[in-house]
């Protein structure tokens, strides 16, 4: 039985192991990746302010009592855009419960809670090698609005 709810502040720590297990392979798009963030303090940080913040949200869904994903997304201030737009920083489901729809079902949540708080967009990044989270964003309404670019100095 799959169970989303929002996280609370006890969630932190099952947030961070979440986090560190579902983007262990995430070096392989980005070599400058700090590969503990998740489980440092500044990672805590992170989670803590978001499941405190009016302006984002953090969902977490349990199969069997077991924490399997979350998804968690904030304000995005585009000062040059009309809308209110919300980010979805980052999302994951453990190996053994991908491809089940479960990721589908927290940006459905998402989508819901922010229409009530008067947001009218979703804003995601994805590593640009990332063909499967790319195939997924886009499987689920998200259609490419813009390309990011860095260089090395």
């Amino acid at each position: 039985m799959l169970i989303i709810r929002r996280a609370k502040p006890d969630d932190i720590e099952n947030l961070q192991k979440l986090n560190q297990e579902v983007f262990i392979d995430n070096h392989k798009y980005d070599d400058d990746l700090r590969m503990d963030w998740a489980i440092s303090e500044k990672g805590k940080k992170y989670f803590t302010r978001l499941v405190k913040d009016k302006n984002s949200v953090c969902l977490m869904a349990f199969a069997d009592g077991k924490p399997v994903a979350y998804i968690a997304c904030g304000l995005k201030d585009f000062d040059y855009r009309k809308s209110k737009n919300l980010e979805l920083q980052n999302m994951g489901t453990i190996p053994e419960y991908r491809s089940k729809g479960i990721g589908s079902k927290l940006i459905m949540k998402v989508k819901e809670w922010g229409k009530r708080q008067g947001f009218k967009r979703i804003y995601v990044n994805s590593y640009f090698h990332n063909h499967r989270a790319i195939k997924f964003y886009k499987k689920n309404a998200f259609a490419e609005i813009d390309l990011s670019l860095e260089m090395k100095i």
